[in-house]
Order: structure tokens, then sequence, then C-alpha cells
């Protein structure tokens, strides 16, 4: 709220009081409201004294710092640092409801509007999905399915070290198909998709039925780790295992899948035999979505980087030590961190705008 604004909606009487403006509800009985500029009195039915339940007793202002903060670290740290550095005092409780409020309304703003496809977009343009587990209360740990896309161009140059410059993010606690009904109108528009997960079926079937033309990549460092670990619970004996699995690391980089199914095939040992028979089942089904000389070749990511980092959006708060949500509440935040780390925060504050 600019001060001219809040000129027009209170008047500082010669005690050095804040009254509402004359011409505003004149009802019996005063409300103190938290704004920028203080704690002014306004008459009940002030456009900004709580009403009913759904009131906060808080101005645009401080409700957009509640939840900036809010979003970022606990709620009862986010109180402490309002009242430290912005001089707002607001409680721990309050903050919570402000970011449930506001994260709740985003919804139906990020995910539920329909975007009209005027064009076809032939910008290469990645395209990725992950997880993240988080505690929920009386369910125990239950996965945030995480989605980011993001432009090619806007990787971060190879001398340089930083994050993609712009990303569209999608977070979801429950079900892959609710995930995949919000996901989806990010890439509606999109011709050329490179695709990168892990052997997740859901993920290739998506792009399978959907974007049957896209670019689909199995991350390399998670086929790394797949068959590093089962090397490592078959060959007893470390230095072997080392020595084996670098040389399927060449094959892997070198495109030759098929060497590694042979070694698989020959693998020493009959200990691990059902283990055995999924790797080469995994590796058989991904066969071409592991070239990844090819794909090198043609300047594409291999790696899911990109996405593991950005788990942050999740982790980073809704991990934090002692969390513990209801499935609501950390959907309502989800929503909060998606607006920001998607440069979409001024749809928070137009909310708040239309609300007032």
């Amino acid at each position: 709220m600019s001060t001219r604004a809040a000129s027009l909606l209170f008047v500082k009487s010669s005690t050095g009081r804040f009254s509402s403006c004359p011409w505003r509800h004149q009802l019996r009985g005063k409300k103190k409201v938290i704004t920028r500029y203080g704690e002014p009195e306004v008459s009940k039915g002030h456009c900004m004294a709580p009403v009913g339940k759904k009131g906060f007793r808080v101005s645009e202002h401080p409700q957009e710092l509640a939840c900036y903060v809010g979003q970022q670290t606990s709620f009862d740290e986010a109180s402490e640092n309002l009242k430290v550095v912005g001089g707002v005092s607001l409680t721990d409780k309050q903050v919570e409801r402000i970011c449930h409020h506001h994260g709740g309304c985003l919804e139906q703003v990020l995910y539920e509007e329909k975007r009209e496809v005027v064009a076809k977009d032939e910008e290469l343009t990645y395209a990725m999905m992950d997880g993240s587990k988080c505690l929920i209360r009386r369910e125990g740990w239950k996965e945030v399915k995480l989605g980011r896309v993001f432009k090619a161009r806007d990787l971060p140059d190879v001398k340089e070290r930083g994050a993609v410059r712009q990303s569209e993010y999608v977070a979801h606690l429950g079900s892959h198909t609710d995930f995949l009904d919000k996901f989806g109108p990010l890439v509606t528009d999109k011709a050329n998709v490179v695709a990168i997960a892990d052997g997740a079926r859901w993920i290739w079937d998506f792009w399978d039925t959907h974007h049957p033309n896209a670019v689909q990549i199995l991350d390399y460092f998670h086929a790394v780790e797949k068959i590093g670990c089962r090397a490592k619970l078959a060959i007893k004996k470390r230095q072997t295992a080392k020595e084996w699995m670098d040389v399927q690391e060449k094959h892997l980089l070198d495109g030759d899948v098929e060497e590694i199914i042979n070694a698989l095939e020959d693998f020493p040992g009959d200990t691990f035999i059902k283990e055995k028979q999924q790797l080469l089942t995994y590796s058989r089904n991904n066969t071409h979505r592991m070239r990844y000389k090819t794909f090198q070749e043609k300047g594409y990511l291999i790696g899911s980087g990109p996405i593991e980092a950005p788990k942050q959006v999740i982790q980073a708060r809704l991990k934090k030590s002692g969390q513990r949500w209801t499935p609501d509440g950390l959907q309502q935040v989800a929503n909060l961190r998606v607006a920001k780390h998607s440069r979409k925060w001024n749809i928070v504050l137009n909310q708040m705008k239309e609300a007032a």
C-alpha cells in the first residue's frame, strides 16, 4: 500500500492516533489492524477490519511479508524475523493462517486455469519430474511430486556456475495422475521437448501418450547408481566391483547399452538372480533412452541435475527438522514456494489487492 493510499484510508489526529476517514463506515466499536505504519484503530465496518473467522486484522503489505517469509522458514522463525527485520508483530499462528489462506487460493490460479494454445512453441524445452517425501500427520511419509519446465536458452553458460535462469514449477502431494493434470498444461504448447527422468513407468507413459515426439532420456546418474548398487551387492571385492563399474560407465557414455546387457548376462554368481533379472529388464526397457553419446552430440543434457537441485523447492522448507504437516497445509505452502521459484509472486500480490 502506498503512502498516498494509506492517507485515503486513515486520518492522523492531533493526538497522534489514527482513525478511519469520516466517509468510511462509522459503526460502534473499534478494531486495531496491523499495517506497515503501525496499528491504527478502525471501525468494525472498515474494509480492513476482521470479518468472522476469515479476517486477519492485517493489511496487504504485512500479509505479503508473512507469506514470503513463511514460505521460506518455519512459522515461528518467520514471526521472529518479521518482528526483528520488518517491525511487524505477527504471531506464528497468524503467519500460518495467512500462508495457508493465500497458498490455498493459489491452487486455482496456478493449476486450474486453462492455457489457450495459439501456436506451438518450437524452442528447445527441458521437462523434468521427481519426488521428495515429507512427513504428514497421522499418515507418515508421503511423496510430494515436483515438475520443472525450462528453456534451453535459460541454462547457465558452460563456463558459468549458477542456476537455470527461469523455470516453471509444479508441486503436488497426491497421486501421479493428479500431478500430471497440473504438469500437463506446462508442456501443452511445446513442440520440441527433451524429457529427462528416472525409470518410473508412469512418467514414460505420460510422454508416450501425450508427447510421442519428445526426446526421452533416462537420467544418466540414476542409471549409474542403479547398476553400481547391484554390482556392489554381487561382487564382494570392492576393487573388483569398482573396476567392473568403470567399464560399464564407459559403455554408457559411448551409448553401448548392448555391451552392458551382455555384461549383466555374464554376471558371476547365483546369489542375486532376481536382482540381476530386474536390472536386465530395466536396461532393455530403457535402451533407447540410454544413448548418451548421441544425446550429447546433439547438445542435450543427460542428467537431471537441474531438477535434483530444486528439490530444495520442497525440502528446504517442507522437510525442516520437526516439520509435520496436514495434507492441505503442505500443499498450500508448496504452492507459495512454486509461485516464488517460478517468479510468479505477482499472483500472490494480485490476490491480496483483489481481496482488499
